[in-house]
């Protein structure tokens, strides 16, 4: 066999991506402060570049106009009904009627996360050496607050010794929320009893319980337990009584719900800027930009009146290079985020037209929905919507404000039906999951048993054996 090679043009299609296409994805993808601190920069770094921020209404996002906001009437120093009180989150010793322009977010303290609230405790806690472990532990809690990996696997991982995690994790386990870093329910409830026992409340039936008999509890098998302790039913009773009111099997969920209510010595406020509102109009609903309203980008006028007239101008090379590179970067920046006002804009819109009896009665009324069904519906790609609507809000009408993936959620029905179910169920017959999904079938809500289970647990519910 003879095999001869020979050079041939083919033609071939390929894509080039343009360094305008990165940059305006990567622009869109940005959450609201962070395009803030990059326009930010751009003014400090681009003479040619300006930026001017317009007053908006605190209530709803409208631009003010001679200090009135035309959408719901709030003057800039006063606020609307069902808003905030402003001057409650004042820090101490500044006045909200000093300054008319006073913008009350701009004071407003930030949620810490449960891991960097642990972090910056182990800090203290722990030797520099051991930190590193402390660390590889924090990150490692799932959404309860409990331990995901082994011991063994942790010393495994990091090159240590076993005893030196073991070390590090007593530590952990010792820090609030209480059960924080247990590796199994068991732990967990016995931290939180070791607790109240160092406290000078110490529960040793409870203790026992946890310890010996916790299958046979969550079981309500009193009796049988009270004949293995040698201890009387009602005292039994009075412990898993104790148990079911004191402790919590999901620790990181008591730290989430004090964040918000700003429980304990730490009050926390998280209040969301929307990037798009929708609002009430006769002909339904219309969506709208925050920041098209907020935020006017242009050229600064001198540069951009040479860059018209380089020719007519006595300069040098250099000076006609600065002119026309500082333009043309400012121009580039502008287009790139006219972009992607008009993606938030179009992905808006659309979100409007589909889910318009959501926004009129509420998330019963919301309609299953993709971000592919979205993407084919207005002609972008279906990576463009995702990273279009990531980090980003929406102030509805009712003046919620909910992210953007809450439209994409199909879960939401379900859940709040699954919420209501639990609510009117009888106290001393609570409903199992599997009730439960027979119960959502009939109201054309099918789901399957385990995934009744995946939706109690993200509503914070606990299951019928413990509700009773």
């Amino acid at each position: 066999m003879f095999l001869k090679q020979d050079p041939s043009i083919v033609p071939q299609t390929s894509l080039n991506i343009s360094a305008k296409l990165i940059a305006s994805i990567k622009i869109l993808q940005l959450s609201a402060e962070e395009l803030e601190q990059l326009a930010a920069v751009e003014v400090r770094d681009n003479p040619a570049f300006e930026m001017e921020e317009v007053s908006q209404c605190q209530c709803c996002g409208t631009q003010m106009k001679d200090g009135i906001c035309p959408n719901c009437g709030t003057t800039a120093g006063s606020r609307a009904e069902n808003t905030p009180e402003w001057e409650d989150y004042n820090e101490p010793g500044v006045s909200s009627s000093e300054e008319d322009d006073y913008d009350p977010l701009a004071r407003v303290e930030s949620l810490e996360s449960l891991e960097e609230s642990l972090l910056s405790h182990m800090r203290t806690m722990v030797s520099p050496d051991d930190f590193p472990i402390a660390e590889y532990l924090i990150w490692n809690l799932d959404s309860h607050g409990y331990l995901q990996v082994s011991v063994e696997e942790a010393a495994w991982t990091l090159r240590v010794a076993l005893e030196q995690v073991l070390h590090v994790l007593d530590i952990l386990q010792m820090q609030e929320p209480v059960g924080i870093g247990a590796r199994d329910l068991r732990e967990c409830l016995l931290i939180q009893l070791r607790w109240f026992r160092e406290l000078g409340s110490p529960q040793p039936l409870a203790e026992k319980l946890v310890d010996k008999y916790l299958n046979q509890l969550g079981e309500h098998r009193f009796a049988e337990i009270a004949r293995e302790v040698h201890a009387p039913g009602s005292h039994v009773r009075q412990a898993w009584q104790f148990i079911r009111t004191n402790l919590t099997p999901f620790p990181a969920h008591v730290y989430d719900a004090s964040a918000s209510a700003g429980a304990g010595a730490r009050a926390h406020t998280t209040l969301v800027r929307p990037d798009v509102v929708i609002r009430r109009v006769e002909t339904g609903f219309e969506a709208e930009v925050v920041e098209n309203k907020k935020y006017l980008f242009r050229l600064n006028p001198t540069y951009n009146h040479l860059a018209k007239h380089l020719d007519r101008q006595q300069s040098s090379e250099e000076e006609r290079q600065h002119i026309r590179h500082y333009t043309s970067r400012a121009q580039f920046f502008i287009d790139c985020i006219h972009q992607r006002w008009e993606t938030l804009k179009k992905i808006s819109d659309a979100l409007v037209e589909y889910q318009c009896e959501f926004l009129e009665k509420g998330v019963r009324y919301l309609v299953p929905l993709t971000r592919g069904e979205l993407a084919q519906k207005v002609g972008l790609h279906e990576s463009t919507i995702s990273r279009a609507t990531a980090n980003k809000f929406v102030l509805l009408p009712e003046g919620r404000t909910i992210p953007f993936d809450e439209f994409f959620d199909g879960s939401l029905r379900a859940k709040d039906t699954l919420r209501e179910l639990i609510a009117s169920e009888d106290p001393r017959h609570p409903l199992s999951d599997e009730e439960l999904a027979a119960e959502l079938a009939e109201r054309g809500l099918v789901v399957a048993r385990r995934t009744v289970a995946k939706y109690r647990e993200s509503l914070r519910i606990l299951p019928s054996r413990l509700r009773v």
